[in-house]
C-alpha cells in the first residue's frame, strides 16, 4: 500500500471523522520538556527489569519468597477424618490436626507478634490497597478515622487508602494524594492487601517505603493466607494464616493507640469515601476535549483523555466508566504519564489485578467478557483498552476485537475503544541487551494498514491524528452519556509514539562470570557435540534469562553452535520444542510459570515413539534482590511457585527416560546433567534454582505460641 494511501477516518452510525493528516508545528521548549518527562519514565520504568546477579556472600535474611516445589496447604478446622489436601487425603487424626493446628498456630503467631510491634510503634501508617475493600474490618476502621487538622497532625495512627485504590476512583476536581510517608518519624507501615511488583512500577508509588520500613524492622504487609511482619530484629513470612482474624487483631490494636487520623489530607475524607463506598452527587458534563496549541507528544494527549474519562464517570455515576490497560513498555510510560498529572487510571479490581499479574494480553479476555456476558453488556457503558502490538498479538488480539465487533459489540449497551501502539517491536527486552535483536521485530505494518479499511479502525500516524481522534471519540462519548448517541466498538492505531530509551543494561560483569553463565557454557556445550549444524534453541524472550541467553549467544564460543527461535509466546516456543528438529536436539528456556503452562502437548510428543530425540530443558526463576520481589509479577504474594519438574514427571514412564536436577551452582550438579546427556536421556529438565535457593544451610527457628488472654 503506498505511502499517504490509507483510509484515515472513522465511519459508523453515529458519525464519521476523516483525519486532516496534518502536523502540528515544530514547538522547541515545551516539546523537549514533553519528551523528556517521556523519556525519564520509560527509563526508570526499564530499569525495573534489570536481572541482577545477587552477591553470593551476602546470607539470605529475613523475608524471602517460599519456593515451592511441592503443594503446601494449611489446614481449616474441619472434621480430622475427611480432610482434602489437594493431591491427596489426609485419612489419619494426628496428620490431619497438625494441618489444622499450623494454621491455628501461625494465625497466633502472626496476631501476637503484630500486635507487639504495634503497641512498641512511636507511630503507626496503615494503608489498604483495593482488594481490601470488600472486608468489614476495613471500612470500620476507615470510617473510624477523623480528617480534622487538629487530629492529622496529632494522631500517632495515620489510615490511607493505597495508590491502586485511589486508581479506581474518579478523580478530576483536583489530584490524586500521595500515602504518608512511613519512613518520616520511622512510623510502622502496615499494609493491608495485595502490592504488586509491576503495578507498583506502573503506578509510580513509592515502593521504596517498603525497602526503608524494611531495613529498621518497621514493615508489617498482610495478604490473603500470609504474612510479612517484624519478629525479633528482622522481618519474616508465615504462610497459611488467617488474613481476617489477623486484620481484626490489628485493628483493635490500633484503636487502642488513640485517635486515628484520616492519611490523605485533612478534609479530604468525605470525597474519597463517597466515591469508594458511597453514592457521589453527579457534576456538569464535561466538554468536548481540546489541547495546547504547540506539541505536548502523544502520551500527554493520551493522559488528558483519561482525565476526561473521569470527568465523564462524575457527571454519570450511575453509568460504568473504565479503562483497563495491558502489559508493555508503552502502555507502562502511558500509565506513568496519566499518574504524574495526578490523575486517576480509572480502572477497577480485575485492572489492578491484571496489572499484578503483569499477564500479556490478558485485557484481550477482559475485552471479551465485557463485551459477551448478558449483565455487562446490557449495562451501559464506557470502557477504553490500552495494548501495545507486541501483547495484542496474544490471545486472540486484532482478530478477536474485530469479532467482537462485527459479532457482538452492535448488541451491546457500551462505548468500547481499543488503543493499539504500532510500535513493531518489543522495547523493554531490547533495552536490557543493548541492541535490538531481530527475534523481537514485530512485522506487522502492513497488517494494520490493510485492517485500517473496517471503518470503525483508524490510523494515526501523528499527534495531530491523534488530537483530532480523540476530540471526536471525547464528544461521540459525551453524546452517548448524554442519551443522544449510540454505542459501538473502535480500535485506534497509535503510531510514532517517541520514547528515547537508552540501554539499560546495568553491570553485566557479574552476569558473564556467573555460575548460571559457567553452567550454560559447560551444559550446552556438552549437548551440542557432534552436531553438524547448530541447534536450535526456542524461547520467548522472559526477563528471568534474556540477559545470561543474549550474552552466551553473542559472547561465549559454546554460543556459536546454537541459533535462539524465539516464539511469539511461550506456548509457541514450547511447541515448537515438541516437534521433531533437524538433528533430533533442541534446546527449551521456559520462565517458571507460563512455559510451565505449555508443556504438556510437547512432553507428549517428546516422549512417544521409540528413541532418537533429545531435548534440553532449562527453567528459570526471577531474584530477590528488594522487599518488593516479594510480590513478582506472575507469582502469587510471598510464594513462588516451582512446579515444572513435578508437572514433567506426570509424561514420564521410566527412570532412563527422564533426568531432573535443581541448579544450585554447585559443579557435581553439572557433571550429573552432562553424564544424562552424554547417556542419551530424552528429556534433561533442569530448574535453574533462584540465588536464595542455592547451595544455603537452613539453621531452625521457633517461635513460641503464647497461651490466649
Amino acid at each position: 500500500m503506498a505511502p499517504g494511501s490509507l483510509k484515515r477516518k472513522f465511519q459508523d452510525d453515529d458519525g464519521a471523522l476523516e483525519l486532516s493528516g496534518q502536523d502540528l508545528a515544530q514547538d522547541g521548549s515545551s516539546e523537549g520538556d514533553a519528551q523528556k518527562r517521556t523519556d525519564n519514565l520509560a527509563k526508570a520504568i526499564a530499569m525495573e527489569h534489570l536481572h541482577e546477579v545477587p552477591d553470593i556472600h551476602r546470607p539470605f535474611v529475613g523475608a524471602q519468597p517460599k519456593l515451592l516445589k511441592m503443594p503446601t496447604i494449611a489446614g481449616n478446622d474441619v472434621p480430622c477424618c475427611m480432610m482434602r489436601c489437594n493431591f491427596r487425603m489426609i485419612e489419619t487424626q494426628s496428620e490431619s490436626t497438625a494441618l489444622v493446628k499450623e494454621s491455628y498456630r501461625a494465625t497466633r503467631v502472626a496476631c501476637q507478634s503484630i500486635k507487639l510491634a504495634i503497641k512498641n510503634a512511636d507511630g503507626v501508617v496503615v494503608v489498604f490497597a483495593q482488594d481490601s475493600s470488600g472486608c468489614k474490618a476495613t471500612k470500620a476502621l476507615i470510617e473510624a478515622t477523623s480528617d480534622s487538622k487538629d487530629v492529622c497532625e496529632q494522631a500517632k495512627v495515620h489510615v490511607a487508602l493505597a495508590s491502586d485504590w485511589q486508581h479506581t476512583l474518579p478523580i478530576a476536581e483536583c489530584k490524586l494524594r500521595s500515602v504518608p510517608m512511613a519512613a518520616e518519624g520511622h512510623r510502622l507501615l502496615i499494609y493491608i492487601g495485595t502490592p504488586g511488583k509491576y503495578a507498583t512500577m506502573c503506578m509510580r508509588s513509592d515502593h521504596g517505603q517498603f525497602d526503608e520500613a524494611y531495613k529498621a524492622n518497621k514493615l508489617v504487609v498482610l495478604c490473603k493466607g500470609v504474612c510479612m511482619l517484624p519478629i525479633g530484629t528482622q522481618a519474616q513470612n508465615i504462610l497459611g494464616i488467617d488474613e481476617e482474624e489477623v486484620l481484626k487483631a490489628i485493628c483493635f490494636e490500633l484503636r487502642e493507640k488513640g485517635p486515628l487520623a484520616w492519611g490523605l489530607g485533612a478534609d479530604t475524607k468525605t470525597m474519597y469515601m463517597q466515591k469508594a463506598f458511597g453514592y457521589p452527587k453527579a457534576l456538569p458534563m464535561p466538554t468536548q476535549l481540546t489541547f495546547a496549541k504547540g506539541r505536548t507528544g502523544g502520551f500527554a494527549c493520551l493522559a488528558d483523555y483519561v482525565k476526561f474519562t473521569n470527568s465523564i464517570k462524575l457527571a454519570s455515576p450511575e453509568m460504568t466508566v473504565k479503562n483497563y490497560y495491558d502489559t508493555g513498555l508503552t502502555v507502562s510510560v502511558l500509565m506513568a504519564t496519566v499518574v504524574s498529572e495526578g490523575v486517576s487510571l480509572l480502572t477497577d479490581g480485575d485492572g489492578l489485578a491484571m496489572l499484578r499479574d503483569a499477564s500479556i494480553g490478558h485485557i484481550i479476555s477482559k475485552l471479551n467478557q465485557v463485551t459477551t456476558v448478558e449483565q455487562f453488556k446490557q449495562k451501559k457503558s464506557v470502557y477504553n483498552f490500552f495494548i501495545g502490538d507486541g501483547a495484542c498479538r496474544l490471545n486472540g488480539g486484532t482478530e478477536l476485537i474485530l469479532h467482537l465487533m462485527e459479532g457482538h459489540a452492535p448488541a451491546t449497551d457500551a462505548l468500547t475503544t481499543v488503543f493499539l501502539f504500532n510500535n513493531k517491536a518489543w522495547a523493554i527486552e531490547d533495552n536490557l541487551v543493548a541492541t535490538k535483536e531481530k527475534e523481537h521485530v514485530l512485522y506487522n505494518t502492513q497488517f494494520y494498514d490493510v485492517i485500517a479499511e473496517h471503518q470503525r479502525i483508524c490510523i494515526c500516524e501523528t499527534e495531530q491524528d491523534l488530537r483530532e481522534a480523540l476530540t471526536y471519540l471525547s464528544e461521540k462519548t459525551i453524546k452517548f452519556a448524554s442519551g443522544q448517541g449510540k454505542g459501538g466498538m473502535h480500535m485506534v492505531v497509535v503510531r510514532g509514539l517517541k520514547m528515547n530509551l537508552p540501554p539499560v543494561i546495568g553491570d553485566i560483569d557479574p552476569i558473564r562470570k556467573s555460575k548460571e553463565m559457567q553452567f550454560m557454557r559447560a551444559v550446552l556445550g556438552t549437548f551440542s557435540k557432534g552436531c553438524e549444524s547448530r541447534v536450535p534453541l526456542y524461547g520467548c524472550s522472559a526477563f528471568e534469562y534474556i540477559q545470561y541467553l543474549h550474552f552466551f549467544l553473542e559472547e561465549m564460543p559454546e554460543g556459536k553452535k546454537y541459533q535462539y527461535i524465539c516464539g511469539r509466546t511461550d506456548i509457541q516456543a514450547a511447541h515448537m520444542m515438541g516437534f521433531h528438529q533437524p538433528e533430533g536436539k533442541c534446546v527449551l528456556f521456559i520462565n517458571d510459570v507460563y512455559g510451565i503452562n505449555s508443556l504438556g502437548e510437547s512432553l507428549r510428543f517428546l516422549l512417544s515413539g521409540f528413541g532418537g530425540r533429545q531435548v534440553l530443558l532449562m527453567v528459570w526463576h526471577p531474584s530477590v534482590l528488594k522487599v518488593i520481589d516479594n510480590f513478582h509479577l506472575h507469582r502469587p504474594p510471598m510464594v513462588w511457585p516451582s512446579l515444572g519438574p513435578h508437572l514433567a514427571k506426570y509424561y514420564v514412564r521410566k527412570e532412563s527416560d527422564a533426568f531432573f536436577a535443581d541448579f544450585d551452582g554447585e559443579s557435581r550438579t553439572t557433571e550429573r546433567v552432562q553424564s544424562a546427556i552424554e547417556a542419551g536421556t530424552p528429556l534433561v529438565m533442569v530448574n535453574v534454582m533462584p540465588q536464595q535457593e542455592c547451595n544455603y544451610v537452613q539453621l531452625d527457628a521457633r517461635i513460641k505460641v503464647k497461651d490466649e488472654d
